[in-house]
């Protein structure tokens, strides 16, 4: 081998081991700076919805108080449960507990608050990610097929179903599809999860269907103008121009590159979907007492049982927060041109 070229590979891979070193020390730069921002930000939230939660005329005591119970009765709950304390006390308490991975105790049932999110999360996930999978798949098909026939019958019918689908209440849908479903034709169980005395697979996809078929229903229709917006910006890019100069039809046009330019955004929406997949069921899983974190927050809000409250909500900011950032890192790992904030790209 020439002298002249011993020297390249090795020059080539320092090249380019440089440049993923300093993409790395970006990226984890600016995940820091993001977890920096993160970490007061969520300390706020939790401040201001544990404040709002004090100020309610109510409490978890008058939830359960029965009208023969005296005045010094209920007294002593609040005392024994810290009502009495100063609001500064009882937040430090509470955000102590949480510091050290102690949600606390839920103030009606007395069960460990973490323990029941350890048991409901998986519970919701198994509602909320196949609605999300089946409604995600939808919109890509029928959001490409709408936006490569814009102003055609094709796009008409699919975007006037998708204005339709997002004026509908997702409640009332609900109650359609389970008396239709459930008490007319009698073919899935209405509510719960599993059947008195059953766990196996069969019963759960029965109980599983309504609950999904509504919470895709309600996922699609965004999902698809989403999509079908994205395709009718890339059909005017300069490049579809270029190609078309060139002689590429419009069918090789759009798979070749419309297509893969539109499913790129499509990553932010997977990252944006985490706080979702654990808290974005409320009213589907309430009306078909489906035991995820959906039922469990709504009941706490019933009941006044603020440490549940508070855990659910900084739960879901907290998956908010994440849920940006896994966006932000995805979209900046699929397309290297995007340049993260103080980085080089």
């Amino acid at each position: 081998m020439p002298a002249g070229r011993e020297g390249n590979p090795p020059s080539q891979w320092s090249a380019c081991g440089m440049r993923w070193g300093i993409q790395g020390r970006t990226m984890l730069g600016y995940i820091g700076r993001r977890l920096a921002v993160a970490v007061p930000l969520l300390l706020l939230i939790s401040f201001v919805v544990f404040a709002i939660m004090h100020q309610l005329p109510y409490d978890v005591i008058d939830s359960f108080s029965r009208p023969d119970m005296d005045r010094e009765a209920l007294e002593a709950l609040r005392e024994r449960y810290g009502l009495n304390d100063p609001f500064l006390v009882q937040y430090g308490r509470w955000l102590w507990g949480v510091l050290h991975g102690d949600f606390g105790y839920s103030l009606v049932s007395r069960h460990s608050i973490a323990d029941d999110l350890l048991t409901k999360i998986p519970h919701s996930i198994s509602l909320v990610l196949p609605a999300y999978l089946i409604a995600l798949v939808l919109a890509i098909g029928l959001g490409l097929l709408a936006g490569a026939n814009r102003g055609r019958p094709t796009d008409t019918v699919i975007d006037t179903s998708n204005a339709l689908l997002i004026s509908m209440p997702p409640f009332w849908f609900a109650l359609l599809v389970m008396y239709f479903f459930g008490h007319t034709l009698r073919l899935f169980p209405i509510i719960g999860m599993h059947s008195v005395g059953r766990t196996d697979f069969t019963d759960f996809a029965l109980h599983l269907f309504m609950p999904c078929l509504v919470l895709t229903v309600a996922f699609y229709p965004d999902l698809s103008r989403y999509v079908r917006s994205s395709t009718i910006a890339q059909l005017g890019e300069d490049y579809v121009m270029v190609q078309r100069a060139f002689g590429a039809n419009k069918r090789e046009i759009f798979l070749s590159h419309v297509s893969r330019h539109v499913l790129l955004p499509i990553i932010t929406q997977l990252g944006l979907a985490l706080p979702m997949l654990v808290t974005g069921a409320l009213i589907t899983e309430t009306i078909f007492a489906w035991p995820g974190v959906g039922k469990y927050f709504a009941d706490a809000v019933n009941t006044f049982d603020y440490p549940v409250v508070m855990a659910v909500l900084l739960l879901s900011a907290a998956l908010v927060i994440i849920g940006n950032l896994l966006a932000d890192i995805s979209y900046r790992l699929a397309d290297p041109r995007v340049r993260l904030k103080g980085g080089v790209s």
